[in-house]
């Protein structure tokens, strides 16, 4: 079984290998050119070269062709320099630059399209950061350590038959330096990625606390408030912890890499040079001109095979790291974005759940449900207001019905149909959202509107007129550049950085401009003071309601704003408790009506 893993390990290279050929075949092909060169040139200068030279007397050659020969040689040697040096200097920086951001633009496009479940798994984040982290870096190594292996291994055979030429004792000598250091670099490298992959977990919380400390939106809290004392020790914690893998592995790699650097090369290239003495010198078994020969093939062998058996064990450990990424890569989604299925309707018209329960990956050995049956139905024209309090499922079947998730049991229906029938980005496509906990980009305010490429006039009406009906534009238009403002000052000094009610009504503004058949507003104004939320609502309200078509629901905290609607569901505990107008579910008297009163009263002291 582990001799099947060594393999698997060596063949993963050819991943890397296949994935690189995808993006630049020519980088691949030179690459294994310049290592010919390389190695051809050792060998050339360490057998022919010096055969040639040192038999020029013996074979009666004259002053004019070695001066000849040595000429070619230069020329050739100017070639192959030449080569390399373009390589080194300006070839592989400008690839490397592009294999890069091909690789990684790859390792985006499949984490942009894993199911969103996986965010909430630690073990994806260690599979992907493992992936992403050293993936462009392996990937060049297995491609440089495989064109190595070919290399070496093709004039490491020239020079050993050379050396077995000549005396075949001496042969045998020179392949004690590539069993040794396989055996010691094979070793070192496992244990090196046992010591990477223990410290990822700690890495990825230094890399958090970094990004922590220097993004804006963590800020102001972080100079309120005492949770850098926290984010401090949790720095300190996997600093610790990498020093304490450190301090576990250091003595066998300092060991291992001293036995390796005495036993695989003083002692035998030593060891090889004495025994070729002793021959050309004692026994007279070879003559000066084939020590001689012999001495440089001695040390080219030793130099080769070493680098060879290096250059294997790196595959090995490229092998392994290449495994991680093809985990990841070859994820499967329960929900592929992908994903052709039917074409949606043209008009929609019912939405509905149906015995609908659902719970979180890891919760099932809680038996925990974040829904538990729900029979709901949402209809065209009608605006439905969800309610409840915290973590009674609201944002949960919103994102179920956004298919973010799909249902543990029972189903969806759009129009009687099953959404998963339906293809995914098409059904994507009919629904305009608002997040509770949105984000704005580093673009312009249309772009962060419209979240694509503002390329047309007719996209820049879109996203005004949206603007315009969250009520954003008064403010937007007060900014340097407008609309066209780049909001954060993360790559723009002049940037702008808004409140949070600014920034909310921006995020609405998205599904306005949308205009989408289907709206799904999770707590659209929980960063607007009471009278902009209350117009927000209004406007709401009054764009969701005015045209049939439309399916809205909205995610209230604030059963006032609730009110406006055609129909409220309450939730609670994950069951849909109630449902009806606001005046049926104040005369029915229970759980909504005691909500509303509460919060009345509540309004009503705050006032007093």
């Amino acid at each position: 079984m582990k001799k099947r893993i060594e393999l698997n390990a060596i063949s993963d290279n050819f991943y890397f290998l296949g994935m690189l050929w995808k993006i630049n075949p020519r980088r691949v092909v030179f690459s294994f050119v310049e290592a010919f060169f390389s190695y051809g040139e050792w060998a050339f200068f360490s057998v022919v070269f010096m055969k040639y030279l040192f038999g020029a007397a013996e074979f009666g050659r004259s002053f004019e062709e070695t001066a000849g020969f040595i000429g070619i040689t230069m020329l050739v040697i100017f070639f192959t320099t030449g080569f390399q040096i373009w390589m080194e200097e300006c070839y592989i920086p400008c690839t490397d630059a592009e294999l890069n951001e091909k690789l990684n633009r790859t390792l985006f496009d499949k984490a942009a399209n894993v199911d969103v479940a996986c965010y909430e798994n630690a073990d994806f984040y260690d599979t992907y950061t493992k992936a992403s982290s050293q993936a462009f870096e392996r990937a060049r190594s297995a491609m440089r350590d495989t064109a190595e292996v070919c290399a070496a291994a093709c004039a490491s055979v020239y020079v050993i038959m050379t050396i077995f030429s000549i005396n075949w004792i001496a042969g045998l000598f020179s392949f004690l330096p590539m069993i040794g250091s396989f055996f010691f670099s094979k070793v070192i490298n496992r244990i090196e990625y046992e010591k990477t992959m223990e410290g990822t977990p700690y890495v990825r919380q230094i890399n958090y606390v970094n990004r922590v400390l220097y993004l804006s939106r963590y800020a102001k809290e972080i100079r309120m408030t005492k949770i850098k004392n926290v984010l401090d020790d949790t720095y300190e914690e996997a600093y610790g912890g990498l020093l304490d893998i450190i301090q576990k592995y250091w003595k066998r790699l300092c060991i291992l890499g001293l036995l390796r650097g005495v036993l695989c090369f003083p002692l035998v290239f030593e060891g090889m040079w004495l025994f070729a003495a002793y021959c050309a010198m004692v026994t007279k078994s070879i003559l000066i001109g084939d020590f001689v020969v012999l001495a440089n093939a001695i040390v080219s062998t030793t130099w080769m095979l070493t680098s060879l058996t290096q250059s294997i064990a790196r595959t090995y450990q490229n092998g392994l790291y290449a495994r991680t990424l093809r985990e990841f890569m070859n994820y499967r989604a329960q929900i592929p974005e992908d994903w052709q299925g039917i074409g949606v309707p043209e008009k929609v018209e019912t939405l509905e759940l149906k015995n609908v329960s659902f719970r979180y990956p890891g919760q099932e050995k809680e038996g925990k449900y974040a829904l538990s049956h729900v029979n709901c139905t949402f209809t065209a024209g009608e605006r439905t207001a969800l309610v409840g309090h915290n973590g009674s499922g609201k944002s949960t079947l919103v994102k179920l019905l956004m298919r973010l998730y799909d249902p543990t049991e029972g189903v969806i229906l759009l129009n009687g149909v099953d959404i998963r029938e339906y293809n995914l980005q098409e059904y994507r496509n009919l629904i305009g959202t608002t997040f509770q906990d949105f984000v704005l980009f580093s673009m312009s305010v249309l772009e962060n509107v419209i979240l694509e490429k503002l390329e047309t006039e007719e996209q820049r009406k879109a996203a005004m007129e949206a603007l315009k009906k969250s009520g954003a534009l008064e403010q937007t238009e007060k900014l340097e550049k407008g609309a066209d403002t780049i909001l954060t000052r993360e790559f723009d000094e002049k940037g702008a950085v808004l409140s949070g009610g600014q920034a909310q009504k921006i995020a609405v503004a998205r599904s306005f401009a949308k205009n989408a058949p289907i709206v799904l507003l999770d707590e659209p104004s929980s960063a607007l003071d009471p009278v902009a939320e209350y117009q927000m609502y209004e406007t709401i309200m009054e764009l969701c309601g005015g045209e049939e078509d439309k399916i809205s629901v909205i995610i209230s905290h604030r059963l006032s704003s609730a009110a406006m609607a055609d129909r409220v569901c309450l939730l609670q505990e994950g069951e849909l408790k109630e449902q009806g107008t606001h005046l049926e579910l104040l005369e029915k008297n229970g759980i909504y009506a005691d909500m509303f009163r509460k919060q009345a009263e509540s309004y009503l002291q705050d006032i007093a």
